[in-house]
């Protein structure tokens, strides 16, 4: 047995009951719930467990007593280090186990609702998926760091590889790695993200700084990696705030991303689906047979759905309020045919004011979830039917508590596992009007 631990401490042997959302297992103690990274349900572990934070007690592993046969060698040398991912340690088919467990009971405990259909699963390629990824970029007089925050940190784990990444952006890590285009940043702290096309040849990258971009650091990039179709410096206090007139923009400004027979652009500050083989599959689970006079696209990005909507529906209304995807939306829906119109607003600003005449309303809301006046609006519209596609389990459950309130039943549930080797999860959830 381990020494006993310092005051605040405990040291405790326990016995994993199951994972919850957010990639930890949780024990039941003396003194209540303990949740520690790392762990798969049937394990038992010693473990450190800290105080409560916030109501919530966590802890971490010091001995694996007894492993889960489902547990695998992580393929991913930063894998614990690195904030990344969750989930390396468990084989791919447990982890989709995993997440419609846990999807079913965030759906019965948080939102209360009776789930009577079952919770599809649809399975991606577990390595090598994301088309776009976000690094922080350190740089000293003495140094050049590339990698990703550790987890539970604002330290960086600088990494020459990335095995969730598609091929051609595991290349750029490793040359940037190995100080490539070191000549173009500033000291100091950046974040660049890289995206690539559907092919995995065209890429364009988006420095997001507080400092001005330097002299030619376009050109000195392309001519370093040439698969770059654009390069963007924005010059910003945070994230995705950069306004137009403060980017420094080198090449064509976008990527071309194909999915099937639909084609998006996606321009530097948009937001896109991130992992490249299940796009496709996104958008039938979402979209299935339905087909009718009209449809809503709220949240609608750069119209993922929005285009192939306009092949089903007579008229296609799409709303969108980031002004770079509003923009890229403006151009695809322009393409998809007259009968589809955009609007640059927010969700609820558009509802005020519409009608009650839709079949369906497609929502895709970010991680927050609907704000109560969107979720007002949707059942004062009693649309017939209602699709909502969700990255976050405990909003989703809360939004349809409300919806099935007011006379609306689930009729399917599809989950999608755009994010292997993590704990996020995309659900898509089709609601009908029950009369």
């Amino acid at each position: 047995m381990p020494d006993q631990p310092a005051a605040s401490v405990q040291r405790l042997e326990v016995a994993i009951e199951k994972m919850v959302y957010g990639g930890e297992g949780l024990a039941r103690t003396a003194d209540g719930v303990l949740l520690i990274p790392g762990l798969l349900p049937g394990e038992r572990a010693w473990v450190e467990a800290g105080p409560p934070r916030r109501g919530v007690r966590r802890g971490q592993l010091l001995d694996l007593i007894q492993p889960s046969p489902d547990r695998v060698a992580p393929e991913c040398p930063y894998f614990g280090r690195c904030g990344g991912c969750q989930h390396q340690h468990i084989s791919y088919a447990r982890q989709l186990q995993l997440k419609q467990e846990i999807l079913r009971e965030c759906l019965e405990r948080i939102g209360k609702l009776r789930v009577e259909v079952p919770i599809t699963a649809v399975a991606s390629e577990p390595w090598h998926y994301r088309n776009r990824i976000s690094l922080r970029v350190e740089k000293t007089a003495a140094s050049f760091q590339v990698g990703y925050l550790q987890a539970s940190s604002h330290e960086l784990c600088p990494v020459d590889d990335c095995p969730i990444a598609s091929p051609a952006l595991q290349d750029v890590i490793g040359q940037l790695s190995r100080g490539t285009l070191a000549p173009c940043f500033p000291d100091g702290v950046v974040e660049l993200e890289l995206f690539a096309s559907e092919e995995d040849r065209s890429l364009w990258a988006t420095v997001y700084s507080s400092q001005s971009a330097p002299a030619d650091f376009g050109d000195a990039w392309r001519g370093a990696l040439q698969q770059f179709a654009s390069v963007c410096w924005a010059q910003t206090s945070q994230r995705r705030d950069a306004a137009s007139g403060m980017d420094t923009v080198v090449g064509s400004g976008a990527v071309t991303y194909r999915v099937g027979e639909y084609q998006y652009r996606v321009s530097h500050h948009s937001f896109f689906q991130t992992n490249r083989f299940l796009l496709r599959p996104m958008i039938e689970a979402t979209l299935a047979e339905i087909s009718g006079a009209r449809a809503l696209d709220l949240y609608a990005g750069v119209g993922l759905f929005t285009v192939p909507l306009a092949q089903r529906f007579e008229r296609v209304v799409a709303v969108e309020s980031h002004p770079a995807a509003a923009a890229d939306l403006a151009v695809n829906v322009n393409v998809a045919g007259a009968h589809v119109r955009s609007y640059h607003k927010t969700v609820e600003s558009f509802l005020e004011s519409t009608s009650h005449n839709w079949d369906l309303i497609l929502v895709d809301p970010p991680r927050t979830g609907l704000s109560k006046p969107v979720r007002e609006h949707l059942i004062r519209l009693r649309t017939p039917r209602l699709a909502y596609v969700s990255c976050d389990p405990t909003t989703l459950a809360r939004d349809l508590a409300a919806l099935a309130a007011s006379g609306y039943r689930l009729a399917s549930i599809h989950l999608l596992d755009l994010f292997p080797q993590t704990f996020h999860m995309e659900t898509i959830a089709h609601l009908s009007r029950i009369e």
